[in-house]
């Protein structure tokens, strides 16, 4: 090991707090604002054809802060939340008293 490998051994931890070019890169990619959330949620709604579930959303962003936007989304209508836990971007109607031919 030589004295390059020494240096550069800090940028490849968890912590990423050491200040270099490297390591502030990694924390702008893994602090995402709620407007990056909420596109990124309706982005893979849309991907998967207007509903989908929570393990969908897993990747986007942490427990926490997911629950908290798309609660935002719920208030301001932009999504709907079904009782079986689907998320879908409109509200389902009623098919009425059931189907007839």
């Amino acid at each position: 090991m030589d004295w390059k490998d020494i240096l550069k051994r800090h940028c490849s931890g968890e912590k990423m707090s050491c200040g270099c070019a490297e390591c502030s890169e990694r924390t702008k990619k893994a602090v995402k604002t709620d407007k990056q959330i909420e596109k990124e949620i309706l982005a893979e709604i849309v991907k998967e054809g207007g509903a989908l579930g929570m393990k969908n959303l897993k990747s986007i962003a942490d427990r926490k802060n997911l629950i908290r936007v798309l609660n935002a989304l719920v208030r301001r209508g932009t999504i709907f939340h079904h009782k079986e836990g689907d998320i879908y971007t409109h509200k389902p109607r009623s098919r009425g008293r059931g189907f007839t031919a």
